[in-house]
């Protein structure tokens, strides 16, 4: 089978042969290239053999039923669009499995254009999800990539002084100067939330060092999704969120750098349980994580990116304010409020 015909392929599958072969003929004059299965069974055999853009599944049949084919089906083979025909009793699966992952049910006697009109939908569906897996798997490649070329970089290098780390950075930022700049204003505002917790001078430094790479594993990213001039889709987000674990393992190897190493790991968590990469909840969470992750969000929020305007102090520490609790440390942020002046 030729790729434009199986972006267009059909599997109809119902133990019924008079209503499964009307079904098939309906689909082929539509311009639909299509298979037939009588059993579930059968039918994720022959799947297994030649994946197809869409199923249609009846739901009561003798064996397996529908739902259970739905199910493997969604498991085994995530980019085949799954249709649900059903009869007037089984109207309840049938919407709940549109609630896990069906994309569309028809309710018998159905007709021949409205047949038509769910399986194009599922045609549609099939090829945004080819298209997003390639996508995801470009990123994911240049991504792989870029951290390959970090890592040797920074291997070759003698990181042993504060200056030693400025000049690390400066080659890291070098087409991103206001990533430089973040960088050291973060780590002003960390630091003199540190001090006024009166911490000690090693942890003041860790957590100085920490902030000044909280974001190194974003280097690791493509440009398209870094300087994309518009809100992040759901798989490019995905990569983004890889960002801390990257951070972790170019920095971990350094030992300049290896005690701050866990903290750039964690400063995306949140005290809530929310945040990433790892879903750590409240204490589980580094002090100095939890205070860099207070500065990094104000100073976010305070400048301007390609997709949003700048938001004033005070408005930015009133969002602080309102994630106390659920993004960020209560504590730390109400620290951070006098560090900024703004009550």
């Amino acid at each position: 089978m030729l790729d434009q015909d199986r972006e267009r392929s059909v599997l109809v599958v119902d133990d019924e042969n008079r209503v499964r072969q009307l079904v098939a003929h309906w689909l082929q004059t539509g311009g639909f290239f299509v298979k037939e299965a009588a059993t579930a069974e059968e039918a994720l055999h022959a799947v297994q053999e030649a994946p197809v853009a869409v199923a249609l599944c009846d739901i009561r049949m003798p064996g397996h039923d529908g739902l259970w084919l739905a199910e493997h089906l969604r498991r085994q083979h995530p980019e085949t669009a799954i249709i649900m025909a059903t009869a007037v009793q089984d109207v309840e699966p049938a919407v709940t499995s549109l609630r896990q992952g069906v994309l569309d049910y028809l309710m018998k006697p159905f007709g021949r254009e409205r047949l038509r009109e769910a399986v194009q939908r599922g045609v549609d569906w099939h090829r945004a999800a080819i298209d997003s897996r390639r996508w995801r798997e470009t990123l994911a490649s240049e991504s792989r990539l870029r951290f390959t070329r970090l890592a040797d970089a920074i291997a070759v290098l003698r990181v042993n002084s504060p200056d030693a780390l400025d000049a690390l950075l400066s080659m890291l930022t070098l087409r991103d100067r206001d990533a430089y700049a973040h960088a050291y204003r973060v780590v002003g505002l960390a630091v003199s939330v540190g001090r006024l917790l009166h911490l000690d001078e090693a942890d003041i430094t860790n957590i100085e060092r920490a902030a000044l790479f909280h974001d190194v594993g974003k280097f690791a990213m493509p440009d398209a999704v870094l300087r994309k001039p518009a809100p992040l889709t759901v798989e490019e987000l995905e990569l983004v969120r890889t960002h801390p674990q990257l951070g972790y393992e170019l920095t971990r190897e350094v030992p300049y750098l290896a005690e701050a190493a866990e903290l750039i790991w964690t400063s995306c968590e949140r005290i809530d349980g929310l945040g990433y990469p790892r879903g750590l909840r409240g204490p589980a969470i580094p002090l100095g994580s939890r205070i860099i992750a207070v500065a990094d969000a104000y100073d976010t929020m305070t400048r301007p990116r390609v997709f949003r305007d700048a938001i004033s102090s005070y408005e930015a520490s009133l969002e602080l304010a309102r994630c106390a609790g659920g993004q960020f440390a209560p504590e730390i942020v109400e620290v951070f409020r006098r560090v900024v002046s703004v009550n």
